[in-house]
């Protein structure tokens, strides 16, 4: 007896469900990777002699001078610890003291950084969001450490061990920051820019080059409590893009859009709407479009400015609705199959196909 398509379907779901069912244990890895990766670049950075500006910002202000002083005198073995770290996060074992040291480590990193006027904003929600998984049931779903209890204890169905359902507060407390953080960076470009930022001119400013490189252009003398009291009045972001857009195409698209004040108009408007709509997120139905929204915005940026963000991208990714979307991708495929399969077997053996098609037979 053959197995029908909606049966098939059904089969591949359950082995699928696996995508859905461990976001968060996926978001642990690939964050680990991430996330630690950026931790060892920080590290080896403290090879160079680099002044420190007083120890601005409330990392540095917590952690004990003689702590600092420790961990910027070895930064060998605290990369070491960190390479550690990021393997036992990986692999699930100890994965939340791990994860959680891993944090640690990699806060204090950025910390650093921060104190010599570099701001990292692709690590604030990585870093919040790594301190949930370290709590949040659903972190080890798929790990080395569920795998040992799973033979422990019989060896029973292993997928079903894996895909046994958790309590879901960690997913929605995840959503919460995503929701806060983009609504915030609406917020921010109307506090700071007004509406006349939806002109498009900030965009355009970045697109034509006026930035590029590598360089942060900072300018004092505002509110000394602003921006951890390094008393900012404004800063730029980079362009690193700029110049190395390939093929030759692309350079001329990307200087018409820089130069049509309609275009850079549309896509500022669109980016403060999205982002203002981050707390839609937490309804269902808009849920999917908003994150494919978000990953399509950052990508957007990434192409035209190198900056893709793709810490968000990844967290954006695993939050996207897999448990809707693919069950109802692979019925609807099984209904077409099994449809074509009726139609085909209710010709007549002397009707060829193509005169059947044609007459709509």
């Amino acid at each position: 007896m053959t197995t029908s398509s909606p049966q098939r379907a059904a089969r591949l779901t359950r082995v699928l469900s696996l995508l859905w069912v461990g976001r968060l244990s996926w978001l642990r890895i690939a964050l680990a990777l991430a996330f630690g990766e950026r931790t060892l670049e920080l590290v080896q950075s403290w090879h160079n002699d680099v002044p420190q500006n007083g120890g601005h910002g409330w990392v540095m202000s917590v952690v004990p001078q003689g702590v600092t002083e420790l961990l910027l005198s070895y930064p060998n073995r605290v990369a070491g610890v960190v390479i550690v770290l990021i393997v036992l996060s990986v692999i699930g074992l100890g994965s939340r003291p791990a994860l959680f040291l891993l944090v640690l480590i990699g806060l204090f990193a950025r910390a650093v950084s921060w104190n010599n006027g570099i701001f990292d904003h692709e690590s604030s929600l990585t870093t919040q969001v790594l301190f949930v998984l370290v709590f949040a049931p659903g972190t080890n779903a798929v790990s080395l450490e569920h795998v040992v209890r799973w033979w422990r204890g019989g060896r029973k169905d292993l997928l079903a061990t894996l895909t046994a359902p958790y309590r879901q507060w960690g997913v929605m407390l995840i959503l919460a920051l995503l929701a806060v953080t983009y609504t915030a960076s609406g917020l921010s470009k109307l506090r700071f820019g007004g509406f006349e930022w939806l002109n498009g001119e900030t965009l355009g400013f970045y697109l034509r080059g006026l930035t590029a490189g590598d360089t942060v252009y900072l300018v004092g003398d505002g509110t000394p409590t602003w921006r951890d009291d390094f008393g900012l009045q404004m800063y730029t972001f980079a362009n690193p893009r700029f110049g190395q857009y390939e093929p030759a195409a692309l350079a001329h698209f990307v200087d018409w859009m820089a130069h049509t004040p309609a275009v850079m108009a549309v896509f500022a408007t669109a980016t403060v709407l999205l982002e203002l709509a981050g707390f839609l997120l937490f309804v269902p139905r808009l849920r999917s479009v908003l994150l494919v929204g978000y990953i399509g915005m950052h990508t957007t940026i990434g192409l035209l400015m190198g900056l893709p963000f793709h810490e968000y991208q990844i967290i954006c990714l695993f939050l996207i609705e897999w448990e809707r979307i693919v069950p109802f991708v692979l019925n609807l495929f099984a209904r077409k199959r099994d449809s074509s399969h009726v139609d085909s077997a209710s010709l007549p053996p002397d009707v060829p196909r193509d005169r059947a098609d044609s007459s709509g037979r």
